[in-house]
This record gives structure tokens, C-alpha cells and sequence, in this order.
């Protein structure tokens, strides 16, 4: 493969993740491949078991490094996230790649306050900035993520917030160091509606003010559609289609693709 373009931020070349905790090998991702350039929106879309997350977790170097085999590239910066040290994946890891789930729950500690995760991976990566610098952006960004009252929310505990609350905590954890590029994955499957797009549209305002890559992984393809400019569909561990979101929308070439444009409801106004 030849050099990165100089817009790219990532690409993923030809990534297959094999789990060998059972019998017999068995392969998640298969020749998986990814170009995501600096500021841009890529949607990751396919059903429970696809491989979607397995590769955001892979891109995030998340995924344990033993019971499977990883080959293919991840390179970011041209660094190959998967044979790095892991000093220097520990360096990028919540600084310049970012990653959101989709149960905040899960990911806030329920006996430190708010404040203090949020500003986690900025005193982890970043130890010369001071206690109070460190405050003082984690408020900021608290309040540019729609969390009114961010000083009442910084002292308080993950279990005293409602779940739309605390994804917008999980959002501003993930960039107070802003990362090059979040990873959001079903960030907005445990959310009403209504909480749903607001979140969307957060993340396309993250998108325009900081100039952050996202990689949106989803079920749904009509929010795919609704916040990334382009869009992969995964079944069964590989990318059967790819292209423009509304080309792919309007024109599916792939029967897996028309199956999930029909299953989506048409709201009749």
C-alpha cells in the first residue's frame, strides 16, 4: 500500500479479527477497510453481530490482545495501531482517539463525581495542565455539550443524572482532550427520541466547531443517514456496500442494504 494522503486520518487496510476461545477459530471481521479523512463523518451501520463494534473497538485499541489474532493495518498518523507499543497506544487511547458507548452507565464509576471523570483522560495525557485549567475546561465543555447547571453536574454522582445526561457526560469525557477523531458507538440506543437527535446534532456541532473525525456506528441506518457523509454496511463481518449516505440511500446495490432501507418505518405526518 503507498503513503497516507495528507487529508487522511486513519486507514484501515484489509483488518480481520479472529476469537479462538472455542474449537474452532472464529472470525468477526474479515478484510475490512476504512479511509477517514481529517473533519469528515463516516457512518458504520449493520445488525447486532456484523463486526460494526469489533472494528470500532479494534480502531480504538480496545480489544484485548490475547484469545485472537489481528492482521491487516490500522494506521493513524502512520502509526499501525495494531502493532504499536503499547505505551504508544496507551498514548493515543481517550486523547486523540476517543470513544463513546452506548450505556454510560457502564462506563461512569458510580462512586467518583462527575467532575473528576470528565476531566480523567486530561490528567492522565496531559499532567502539566493545572487542577484549576482542568476545571475550568471540563465546566466549559460541560456546558457546550447542553448540560445546564455544569457546575451543579460536575459535583454530582453518575446515579443522580438521567440517561441523556449522562451520554452528554460520556461526550464531554471524550473530548476534553481534543481528540482527532471520536468513536461513537450506538451512542443513542438507550435514548428516547427526542434525546436521540439532540444528541445527533451535538455531535454534528462537535463536528463544525472542533473539526473532530466521528465514526458513527449504528443499527439504524436513517440516523446514519441524518449525520454521516458516508457510510459502510457491515453483515456478517464484512462491508457489502459503501458509498455517499444518500446514494446509498437512494441506490442500494446490495440486497443486505435494501432489506434495512425497507425495514425502516415510514412516518406518516
Amino acid at each position: 500500500m503507498g503513503e497516507m494522503r495528507d487529508d487522511l486520518i486513519l486507514r484501515v487496510e484489509d483488518l480481520t479479527i479472529e476469537f479462538h476461545d472455542h474449537d474452532r477459530p472464529e472470525c468477526v471481521v474479515e478484510g475490512f477497510n476504512l479511509e477517514l479523512a481529517r473533519g469528515e463523518i463516516v457512518g458504520i451501520v449493520g445488525e447486532s453481530g456484523s463486526g460494526k463494534s469489533m472494528s470500532a473497538l479494534a480502531i480504538a485499541g480496545l480489544l484485548k490482545r490475547h484469545a485472537m489474532t489481528r492482521s491487516g493495518r490500522i494506521l493513524f498518523q502512520g502509526v499501525d495501531l495494531l502493532t504499536c507499543s503499547r505505551s504508544q497506544l496507551r498514548s493515543y487511547q481517550g486523547d486523540e482517539i476517543s470513544i463513546v458507548f452506548q450505556e454510560p452507565q457502564t462506563s461512569l464509576n458510580p462512586v467518583h463525581r462527575i467532575g473528576e471523570q470528565v476531566e480523567e483522560s486530561l490528567r492522565i495525557h496531559h499532567p502539566e495542565v493545572t487542577a484549576q485549567e482542568r476545571r475550568e475546561r471540563a465546566l466549559k465543555l460541560m456546558e457546550q455539550v447542553g448540560l445546564r447547571e455544569p457546575e451543579r453536574v460536575y459535583r454530582s454522582y453518575p446515579h443522580e443524572l438521567s440517561g441523556g445526561m449522562r451520554q452528554r457526560v460520556m461526550i464531554a469525557a471524550a473530548m476534553i482532550g481534543s481528540p482527532q477523531i471520536l468513536i461513537a458507538d450506538e451512542p443513542t440506543t438507550a435514548l428516547d427520541v427526542t434525546v436521540q437527535a439532540q444528541i445527533i446534532e451535538l455531535l454534528r456541532n462537535i463536528n463544525r466547531r472542533e473539526g473532530t473525525a466521528i465514526l458513527f456506528i449504528s443499527h439504524d441506518l436513517s440516523l446514519v443517514r441524518s449525520l454521516a457523509g458516508r457510510v459502510l454496511v457491515m453483515q456478517d463481518g464484512h462491508v457489502v456496500e459503501e458509498g455517499a449516505s444518500e446514494e446509498v440511500f437512494a441506490h442500494p446495490r446490495h440486497p443486505y442494504t435494501k432489506r434495512l432501507i425497507a425495514a425502516i418505518p415510514v412516518v406518516e405526518l
